[in-house]
């Protein structure tokens, strides 16, 4: 049954792959601050949407029981969303993606190596930094 996760991820990572170029094109039609505004807003109300049926709303407040850095979530989530809309025409969609991709594998096997966040502990291996090694080569044959 592990393999509906690998499916959930193959549908995150198409999501994404569509999701930045799109609000990228949004943000040449509108301010891209307007753009990311809509983005967010538009997330929301789907969230609020999905989360009445089930009753999971009413447990909205417990959030704000977590610690504060982990409410940086939704500041990362804009920044993600902004900067995505402003960078994308400038060096183009692959590369975007090709970059935030090797950087994010680079700075998730850092909290899996510590265990941040609760995440379980796995450490940075020579077969981990071979690959964002790859990563980092695939970023310079996408560029050209």
């Amino acid at each position: 049954m592990k393999w509906i996760f690998y499916i959930g991820a193959i549908i995150v990572g198409i999501a994404l792959g569509f999701q930045s170029p799109m609000n990228s094109a949004l943000g040449k039609i509108a301010n891209p601050k307007n753009s990311a505004v809509l983005n967010n807003l538009l997330g929301l109300a789907i969230l609020f949407l999905i989360s009445l049926p089930d009753g999971s709303i009413k447990h909205f407040g417990s959030l704000f029981k977590a610690p504060a850095y982990l409410l940086l979530g939704g500041f990362l989530g804009a920044t993600i969303v902004y900067l995505s809309i402003v960078v994308i025409p400038a060096i183009g969609a692959a590369t975007f993606a090709s970059i935030i991709v090797t950087v994010q594998m680079a700075v998730t096997m850092l909290i899996d190596h510590y265990g941040l966040f609760g995440m379980p502990r796995t450490p940075v291996n020579w077969y981990r930094i071979a690959g964002v090694i790859l990563m980092l080569i695939g970023i310079r044959l996408i560029k050209k």
